[in-house]
């Protein structure tokens, strides 16, 4: 039978397991490669791969058999360990890798986050998974910040703990005043009112967005600044003399 990489990856079900047998300590890396991309891979002859020393040795042979969905637990979990991070980052957010795979995956991202450089943070917050979002929305870094925003994971539960969090830096809190998709989000604009912590620009051009309700109570609020109580009390007099207006016509 032909070893070829094109030959091993269509062979039949039976040659496969022939050849994996028999070969299985003297196979190349290529010959791996194209071993785990037939389609009639089973878990067993993914372990006894694992098992060879030498073929676990190859990057690319354990990168392989982490993201395989068949590759027997304890081994991809192992091989998640000798991962490096941006392909740790690439599958925790690939569906077809197992989810207690993933899991292993967050917790080594989650243990490595402290050792980036602010560079590997931003390239890493653009399309990192929830669990990594989480430790990112604190980063002392404002531009880790800013690329999580454009992050399609990021939830607006996320947002909202950071927004009502005494954590929040000032910077964030004007990025996130000022994102085109978050911002019109009502649950984020009173947030950021009420956060003592957001500068008072980014607060005040949340205010005539929200209710009357909301104003009354942000207004009866001790914490609530005189500048923004001055602004809530403009946006009444703007609405009275509207109304008065509109009275007359």
């Amino acid at each position: 039978m032909a070893s070829s990489r094109y030959g091993l990856k269509s062979v039949s079900r039976d040659d496969l397991v022939g050849f994996v047998s028999e070969n299985v300590r003297a196979l190349t890396e290529e010959e791996a490669l194209a071993v785990l991309e037939n389609p009639y891979i089973t878990p067993a002859l993914i372990q006894k791969m694992a098992q060879v020393e030498r073929l676990a040795a190859y990057y690319s042979v354990r990168l392989r058999m982490v993201a395989h969905r068949l590759t027997p637990m304890a081994y991809a979990v192992k091989f998640v360990h000798y991962l490096y991070w941006f392909d740790l980052v690439r599958l925790s957010v690939e569906v077809t890798v197992p989810a207690p795979v993933r899991r292993a995956i967050d917790t080594q991202l989650v243990a490595r986050a402290g050792e980036l450089t602010a560079g590997e943070r931003i390239a890493s917050a653009r399309r990192c998974s929830s669990a990594l979002i989480k430790v990112f929305l604190f980063d002392n870094d404002p531009r880790v910040f800013e690329a999580l925003l454009v992050n399609q994971r990021l939830r607006e539960d996320d947002l909202l703990h950071l927004a009502s969090s005494t954590r929040a830096t000032p910077e964030k809190l004007v990025l996130l005043g000022s994102d085109m998709k978050w911002s019109s989000r009502y649950a984020i604009r009173k947030a950021l009112v009420l956060n003592p912590l957001t500068p008072r620009a980014t607060a005040a051009a949340q205010l005539r967005y929200l209710p009357r309700r909301d104003l009354r109570k942000i207004f009866a609020n001790p914490s609530t600044s005189i500048y923004l109580r001055r602004c809530i009390e403009r946006i009444e007099e703007n609405s009275r003399e509207r109304k008065r207006v509109e009275g007359l016509d």
